[in-house]
């Protein structure tokens, strides 16, 4: 197919100016520049007389041709195509910028793909070339500006060419020895009296260079050339951008003696941060921090070494680590006043790692040099970390709140890093500046932002103060009453605070006393009743063993906050949590009086949501089933698939998860500690779980909800992990209730399936089946939970992978678990064994995933369920079919690995079988896809049986081969077509 001219000066202003046929145009052309004629049309398009447009698909034509399809041209044709690239490259000298870009780009991928063989040294060459220039109509700080872009996109085009290993190595050779002839030419330009332009292209040209490695001990020339640069506003940011690079190059680190030169040019930057600061001008703040930053968070050890070393690098070290300090309390509020103080936190965490993993006496010795320094780096987060005044914080915007917020957490980490070198003096400098403030207050009025950023940073270090610490924190926590708390964010920081050490109070419980008031006064408060319900969890959770005496308090308080409507239902459902871990202490008699005061209003209620009548009738199948469960009179008039308000489906999800929240913590079979905080078992009498009296309470009108409701997924939800907590709480003692869960668990399930009802009856099954009383209902629920899947799998598997992921999981896990749920006659097998198959298809990964687990496990369990081999034997070969189909393309390629396990499972248990499975299918042409020959097939299935025992060898063997089947051997990859 010829490409005219015109042709494609049409497509490329359909693809510029019509944006209906920008798709088509951009499809047209893509094809037209890698077809062979693009070798001629592209010099047409580089015309004068050519838009730029035009002009710049031209240029690119010519880079994808010589980076992509050199080979296309007779070896005769390349000098007449270096010399014809170099006369149109120079016919644009003058501009369009973009399409001399491009040229210079095709031009150096010329370069690559020919040198050394057909291109001798082609640095030198290229340089030679423009020197020897003679274009009167060009001025030669131009055509040195030209050159000096050539040679920068020149290690860019080495980076993305798609070059062999050897030849890679010999390209990178040649560019090396160019380098001898690059440095001095960038050192004679990069001197004041050169043009803007052409100092800021050598800067770009050198910075393009450093990242293809130069070495530092021979440029630091070259570097200091670029910090003179920075005086020089025209071209300031490039050299930042250069600088950046020169300090964060990999290599950089070998050369400590240039690096330890070039710390003090870093040091020189001061004077110009302040000047930047005092003129608030930011981008100049935020570059000379960012290229600060950088040249200290590379080269931490060399800092580190220098801290110990003689006098003046001592100095230099610490002024530099202040320098950063500086960009750290930056003045002003983040995000909106400054933004250079956040670039420091990885400066500041890799230091402290780099000093916490040196041995014992380097550690010491470090401890001493930087302890003051994260000090201070302390008293700048407290400044840092505290909320600006109200009247100007009610001014941002959601996003710079947002913003600010995520600065916090990181402050908060960086308080973490500082405790770790400072450990007990950070305590004590809070512990000393809250009790000056709480002794100010009484005088005066204080500033609750910086009381709000003390606690912030308490909180921020809560997981690793030793709760051995009884110096500091008992004085934190008992001057809190003191506090004056007239701001809501201060009080929600507080009682976060609280939470965050609770465990530490387990072991000072004296400290609840102080703390409890406060955590509980939250809870009537809408926009304290978040952090006050986490904390009281947390507390009532680690200081179990020493809440009795405040149990009444926090149980009134609980109940109060619940009747009062005041928090959110997640507040409401977290509360519950505190409550079970309360009543778990108490006395039965003081539970069951509690639980009739609390619990009596929410049953209450509950049963009027499930009673609402509404519209319709139920759906047939489902009313023999509702009869079957002894609801038929409780929802007989209603249907099920059409639901009530979402408003009543809320408030039954509210009240569901607290009973199922209460569940999980209210267990009066917990273990105690002794004296020395060693667990031993509660010594009371036996006696029922409170927890088991409540379900007996309320299993009616569950039963109804997961009736009526049993089309939604979130009630249904919440129902089967009500049971499931119940069973973690009760564990043996909830037999008498698993009978009627297992068959409600059946029924609802054979109505309509979900996948929490699995992983329901999973656990039932698991812990009660080894009981002979409960082995009938458990073998009956599960032949049901198989028959309804194989029916579903049969019909609607694709709509339904959640189902299928979770069904074939608790399948692997009964398979070792209670492998006799097979054994049953009735089981069917051979319906299970179609159910991992259909999963392996599916496109979801984590079905596939799941069904391949399950297959390599019902392959592997053929010893002790004899009847599995017999449906392997008769079935296995469609399983290789199936498999092999979807490693051969029919799967996404992602599924793969996990297909493996199935194949290897199958190469282990049934070789003989395996081996002639292989052979038969391989055998048919154009099996598993047409793109794999004969002599790859053999050769995949001759290593595949020799490797069945080597998991890892298997797996790259068959992702190879998934590669083969779907043509991407070979492919180029990351090569990219540059259409446009």
């Amino acid at each position: 197919m010829a490409y005219s001219v015109e042709n494609i000066e049409k497509a490329v202003r359909q693809f510029y100016y019509e944006a209906s046929a920008q798709q088509e145009a951009h499809a047209w052309l893509t094809t037209a520049q890698l077809s062979p004629d693009a070798w001629s049309f592209s010099w047409h398009l580089l015309m004068p007389d050519k838009g730029p447009e035009v002009q710049f698909f031209g240029a690119s034509c010519l880079h994808v041709k010589i980076s992509r399809y050199l080979h296309e041209l007779p070896a005769e044709k390349l000098e007449e195509l270096r010399k014809q690239l170099f006369e149109r490259l120079l016919s644009f000298a003058n501009g369009p910028k973009m399409v001399l870009t491009r040229l210079c780009v095709a031009m150096s991928a010329l370069s690559i793909q020919t040198t050394p063989e057909m291109w001798t040294d082609a640095v030198v060459s290229i340089i030679t070339t423009f020197q020897q220039a003679q274009l009167p109509n060009v001025e030669s700080s131009r055509l040195c500006t030209i050159l000096l872009e050539l040679l920068t996109v020149l290690p860019e085009e080495f980076f993305t060419a798609n070059l062999s290993k050897v030849r890679r190595g010999s390209v990178r050779y040649e560019l090396n020895k160019g380098l001898a002839h690059v440095i001095p030419l960038l050192q004679s330009v990069m001197v004041p009296s050169s043009p803007p332009e052409v100092y800021d292209q050598a800067m770009k040209c050198f910075s393009s260079w450093v990242q293809f490695g130069i070495p530092l001990n021979e440029s630091v020339t070259l570097v200091q050339q670029v910090f003179d640069a920075l005086n020089n506003t025209d071209i300031f940011d490039t050299a930042i951008e250069c600088l950046v690079n020169v300090f964060q190059q990999p290599e950089a680190y070998r050369y400590p003696i240039s690096l330890k030169v070039l710390f003090v040019n870093i040091l020189s930057l001061q004077g110009m941060l302040q000047k930047a600061i005092g003129e608030h001008d930011v981008d100049s703040c935020h570059s000379i921090c960012r290229l600060v930053v950088t040249a200290a968070e590379n080269h931490t050890k060399l800092i580190l070494e220098c801290a110990l070393g003689t006098e003046e690098e001592k100095l230099h070290a610490m002024n530099l680590i202040n320098l950063v300090m500086q960009c750290s309390a930056m003045p002003g509020h983040f995000p909106t006043d400054e933004t250079c103080s956040e670039l420091a936190f990885g400066f500041w965490y890799i230091l402290q790692d780099d000093i916490m993993s040196s041995d014992h006496e380097l550690f010491q010795q470090y401890i001493r040099v930087f302890a003051p320094v994260y000090m201070s780096l302390v008293q700048v987060f407290l400044g840092k970390v505290a909320y600006p005044p109200e009247a100007e914080y009610v001014q941002w915007s959601k996003e710079e709140k947002e913003q600010f917020r995520c600065y916090r957490q990181d402050i908060g980490d960086g308080t973490m890093y500082a405790y770790n070198i400072l450990r007990q003096p950070l305590l004590a400098y809070m512990c000393s500046m809250l009790c000056s403030l709480a002794e100010k207050s009484s005088l005066e009025e204080i500033s609750w932002q910086n009381v709000e950023a003390a606690f912030y940073l308490l909180s921020s270090i809560a997981d690793n103060v030793e709760f051995e610490e009884n110096v500091s924190l008992p004085i934190i926590f008992s001057i809190l009453p003191r506090i004056p708390f007239n701001n809501l964010t201060l009080i929600s920081t507080a009682l976060v605070m609280i939470g965050a050490y609770a465990e530490w109070m387990n072991f000072h419980a004296p400290l609840l006393g102080g703390v409890l008031p406060l955590l509980l006064q939250g809870l009537n408060n809408s926009e304290m009743a978040m952090s006050a319900t986490m904390a009281l969890k947390d507390i009532t959770r680690e200081c179990q063993d020493h809440i009795a005496g405040y149990a009444n308090q926090i149980l009134t308080a609980s109940q109060e906050a619940l009747a009062s409507n005041v928090m959110k239902s997640r507040e409401c459902i977290r509360l519950m949590s505190s409550v079970g871990h309360v009543l778990s202490i108490c006395p039965l008699a003081d539970i069951i009086q509690y639980l009739n005061s609390l619990l009596t209003p929410h049953l209450q209620q509950l049963q009027q949501l499930v009673e609402q009548p509404i519209v319709g009738e139920p759906s047939p199948d489902l009313s023999l089933t509702f009869k079957n469960m002894g609801l038929s009179s409780t929802v007989s008039s209603g249907p099920v698939y059409v639901m009530p308000s979402a408003s009543v489906r809320n408030c039954i999800l509210l009240k569901v998860n607290m009973l199922s929240t209460l569940f999980g913590s209210l267990n009066t079979n917990r273990e105690e500690s002794d004296e020395e905080g060693r667990e031993k078992p509660k010594e009371t009498p036996e006696e029922p779980q409170p927890v088991m009296l409540i379900l007996q309470q309320v299993m009616p009108v569950i039963k109804a909800i997961s009736a009526k409701w049993i089309a939604d997924a979130a009630i249904v939800e919440a129902v089967c992990d009500m049971y499931k907590r119940a069973l973690r709480s009760l564990m043996d003692d909830f037999s008498p209730l698993a009978e009627d869960v297992s068959q409600m668990v059946a029924e609802m399930y054979t109505a309509v399936p979900h996948s929490h009802l699995l992983d329901l009856a999973k656990q039932l099954l698991v812990l009660f089946m080894p009981n002979d009383s409960y082995k009938p209902i458990g073998q009956r629920m599960f032949l049901s939970l198989v028959a309804r899947t194989i029916c579903l799998a049969e019909n609607g598997a694709k709509d339904n992978p959640d189902v299928i992921e979770t069904f074939t999981s608790t399948m692997a896990q009964l398979l070792k678990k209670c492998h006799c749920l097979f054994m049953d006659e009735t089981c069917n097998l051979l319906g299970i064994f179609q159910i991992g198959v259909v999963g392996m298809v599916l496109q979801e990964n984590p079905t596939v995933k799941s069904s391949c687990f399950f297959m390599a496990e019902l392959i592997n369990s053929g010893e002790k369920i004899p009847p599995i081999c017999d449906i392997i034997r008769a079935h296995g070969q469609a399983l290789v079919e199936r498999l092999l189909r979807a490693i051969g393309g029919e799967s996404p390629r992602a599924v793969v690995d996990h297909m493996c396990d199935v194949l290897q499972a199958l190469n282990k248990k049934y070789s003989e079988y395996s081996r002639q499975w292989l052979a038969d299918l391989m055998a048919n042409e154009g099996f598993p896809t047409a793109k794999v020959s004969a002599k790859d097939k053999e050769t995949f299935v001759k290593f595949l049986l020799r490797e069945r025992n080597n998991k890892r060898k298997t797996r790259e063997l068959v992702k190879e081969f998934s590669l083969n089947c779907r043509g991407l051997i070979g492919t180029e990859y990351g090569a990219q077509d540059v259409t446009l």
